[in-house]
């Protein structure tokens, strides 16, 4: 892109930060739906196999959560449905703090975009660069 070489140095790597932070939070986002689709697969394929199996058993709870711990499966299913939770929990904490980072650091680029650059860049310029962020889905027109 012909903009690259009439921004300073750090504009450049500030754009180049703001596009790694933003791929960081998409990454997490991607995971924490992957994770939320597993643990919701494992409920429901433990639901299923339960009421098959188990659950049309009369008896006591006892009675019941013996018959699930006779299923090896059942008990997979138990851990693996824990472990993405967990791990959906973890990546909930690290979207939070990766999207406190990205906006932060967003809101600076947008104030030093209005003050310093726009002086120093013509108009075709900046509608270059907003028209880059925009396809990485980073808008760097207004704070909003």
């Amino acid at each position: 892109m012909a903009w690259r070489d009439l921004i300073p140095n750090d504009a450049k790597k500030t754009f180049e930060t703001l596009i790694d932070r933003k791929r960081k939070l998409d990454t997490f986002k991607s995971r924490a739906a992957a994770s939320a689709l597993l643990c919701l697969l494992c409920f429901l394929l433990f639901a299923v196999v339960y009421y098959r199996n188990i659950g049309t058993s009369n008896g006591s709870f006892a009675s019941l959560l013996e018959g699930i711990m006779n299923s090896s499966f059942l008990i997979f299913l138990i851990a693996v449905f824990i472990v993405s939770f967990v791990y959906l929990y973890v990546l909930a904490k690290e979207i939070d703090k990766a999207k406190k980072k990205y906006e932060t650091l967003r809101m600076e680029t947008i104030d030093k975009f209005d003050t310093t650059w726009l002086k120093s860049i013509n108009f075709e310029t900046r509608s270059e660069i907003s028209i880059e962020m925009n396809q990485y889905d980073i808008n760097i027109d207004y704070k909003g």
